[in-house]
């Protein structure tokens, strides 16, 4: 699989429409300016196209991260001129051809978005050939896309193109409606991705920008190659960083769950959980969909952002006072983009409302208008500072797409979504330049807006809602769903978290991350309060091996009857775990498995715990460990295996 062409700047991989005509029949005849500049991580260019005659200006932001033979840009296109442009359409910032032997076979590995289902995340391989052996399908063309306007909605924007001897990670960076498309034909695949659907002309001095495009080489055999890399160009360049170190997702308390079950949330009852969150070894009070408005359902509450006096007489202040006290970050929700009619936002300011007839009683606050995204940015940072805010959690339960799509013109289709998108970023920037050492978590009804710009200024405290209150009813199968969604994402991003229900090794292992959540009521009587402590103490043990490469030991489904493997490695530290779940219908007791990134010739200290106690280390050697027999007896159980190269 080769590019057509070397990389260069000289070849521009991005093509759109203008006046109805496709840029690749004029762009060489727009002048050409370049600017160069050498930074920290990237040589990065500048590069300037501008038509002669109506004075579009398109300028390309492009960064060549050597280190990791990968390249990222996003483009913008301004109007210089004193009219109207012509019609601008199907802007595509990445526009690629690969070129493909005959009988070559092209892989694409792509996963499932969140849609609060149990295989949330689950992992895709489709083949993309012209022929089929008669053994199984393959498809000349797939089209991946967002669902509803959130960016993780139903498909993840990060995808793994492999053939031959290596292969290309596509990241989209955009948190609106996105899409990918991958077709083969003859010797050749076109690989174009951006914005769904643009037409639109720009008013004099107008601008705009494309999602961004993140392109990453690698070489080799296995996919999971290509996934690492990206995980680690995450964690050095994109992850957001606190005195130059990863923001690490906490392990958190979210009392939400008192609430549903007790309609009980209070000063009082709120203050014992942050006592209890502090002696169990919590590093987050979580204060979620409760706190606001006037004391309806908290949907119903949606743009009634100022505190409910009869549940907080004195405000959110000694909320944030006391979780300081303890040491506690303090986690607290929103949701500015979603507005529901008789709102105090919507009545003050209706002019800052999207509208659709789908649902005339929720509107769309539109960000995309400068004066309202001051108001909801001083509005929110206001309740950051006088409650004490540590990590802004910002919530999205609606698909924008059809607000988006009822407010565009027909000569300007796209645009409301641009605008909109344009400034959930810029909030999120003011908000994190007002507040120093502020964190932000990213949730949209549970992982459904993940994509590289989200990952670059957050994180998902809460990547499924399919771990909400139903869980319950869920029994032992709602573990099988933790591992297809911990599992699932982990191979793309390094940081996200779920709730945790239970806090037996099982259950807990089949959840965890570099944080995580519990949603069980920490103040009743019979929370396992022994079972929680020795559960965290296991997860901080292992939290900087989550910052390393992640590798999947065994395929990943949500079948009862499976195991589900996995394994973290350090390999600046020639150490990592690997944790063995098998499910409560597998009749297997034993797995053989070899994990990854071993020193076949070299000796290694290994200890394998069922429980949270940890075992008397042992050696073993390398070789033994590329094919390990794995015993688990009991039905759900698990395994956790500790190694450490000597």
């Amino acid at each position: 699989m080769k590019a057509e062409a070397k990389w260069s700047p000289q070849v521009l991989r991005l093509s759109f429409s203008y006046n109805g005509v496709d840029s690749e029949k004029f762009i060489s005849r727009w002048k050409r300016t370049e600017i160069s500049e050498d930074i920290k991580e990237a040589k990065v260019r500048h590069l300037t196209y501008t038509d002669p005659v109506t004075q579009l200006r398109l300028l390309v932001h492009l960064k060549d991260y050597k280190e990791f033979n990968a390249y990222g840009w996003y483009a913008e296109f301004e109007n210089r001129g004193t009219i109207d442009t012509p019609i601008i359409e199907n802007i595509l910032p990445l526009d690629l051809t690969l070129s493909i032997e005959d009988k070559e076979r092209v892989f694409l590995h792509h996963a499932k978005g969140s849609l609060c289902r149990m295989d949330d995340f689950l992992p895709i391989t489709t083949e993309i050939g012209t022929v089929t052996d008669g053994f199984h399908n393959t498809v000349d063309r797939i089209t991946l896309n967002a669902v509803g306007g959130r960016s993780s909605n139903g498909t993840l924007p990060f995808m793994n193109l492999q053939s031959g001897e290596g292969g290309l990670v596509i990241c989209v960076g955009w948190s609106g409606q996105w899409m990918a498309d991958f077709k083969r034909k003859d010797s050749a695949l076109r690989i174009r991705a951006g914005m769904e659907n643009t037409h639109l002309l720009l008013h004099s001095k107008e601008k705009i920008r494309t999602p961004r495009i993140l392109l990453l080489s690698w070489d080799g055999n296995d996919p999971i190659a290509g996934n690492n890399l990206l995980r680690r160009m995450i964690l050095e360049y994109y992850a957001p960083r606190l005195k130059g170190e990863p923001v690490i997702p906490p392990v958190a308390f979210n009392t939400m769950y008192a609430y549903y079950q007790k309609k009980e949330v209070s000063q009082e009852y709120e203050l014992k959980a942050i006592e209890r969150s502090g002696e169990l070894g919590i590093e987050a009070y979580w204060l979620d969909a409760c706190w606001y408005g006037e004391g309806k359902e908290w949907w119903q509450e949606a743009g009634n952002w100022f505190v409910n006096k009869d549940r907080f007489p004195s405000g959110l202040k000694p909320i944030g006072e006391a979780a300081k006290k303890k040491g506690l970050k303090f986690v607290l929700w929103f949701e500015p983009e979603r507005v529901r009619k008789g709102s105090d936002i919507e009545g003050d300011h209706p002019e800052y409302m999207l509208r659709t007839t789908l649902d005339p009683d929720t509107m769309l606050f539109n960000l995309g208008m400068p004066e309202a995204r001051a108001f909801i940015t001083d509005r929110i940072s206001k309740i950051i500072s006088e409650s004490g805010v540590t990590i802004y959690r910002q919530d999205f339960n609606m698909d924008p797409l059809p607000y988006w799509r009822q407010a565009d013109p027909d000569d300007r289709v796209g645009m409301s979504e641009i605008r909109h998108i344009e400034g959930l970023y810029a909030m999120w920037d003011e908000l994190l330049k007002r507040h120093p050492g502020l964190a932000i978590d990213n949730c949209s009804s549970g992982g459904r807006r993940i994509d590289l710009e989200t990952v670059s200024r957050s994180f998902p405290l809460w990547r499924s809602d399919f771990s909400d209150v139903p869980g319950l009813s869920y029994g032992v199968a709602i573990s099988v769903g933790d591992q297809s969604q911990n599992s699932g994402l982990s191979r793309w991003i390094p940081f996200h978290t779920g709730a945790a229900w239970k806090f037996k090794p099982y259950e807990f292992r089949s959840t965890m991350s570099s944080g995580v959540v519990f949603y069980y009521d920490i103040r009743e009587k019979d929370f396992p309060v022994e079972d929680a402590k020795r559960a965290i103490e296991e997860l901080k043990s292992l939290r900087y091996f989550f910052l390393g490469d992640f590798y999947p030991l065994h395929p990943l489904t949500v079948s009862y009857s499976d195991w589900c493997a996995f394994q973290f490695h350090r390999p600046d530290l020639d150490s990592g775990f690997a944790v063995f779940l098998r499910r409560h219908e597998s009749p297997f007791v034993s797995m053989e498995i070899g994990l990854k990134a071993i020193d076949p010739g070299a000796e290694y200290e290994i200890s394998v715990a069922s429980g949270f106690e940890t075992p008397p280390a042992k050696r073993a050697s390398g070789r033994e460990l590329k094919k390990i027999n794995i015993m688990i007896p009991e039905m759900p159980g698990s395994a956790l295996l500790r190694y450490k190269k000597i």
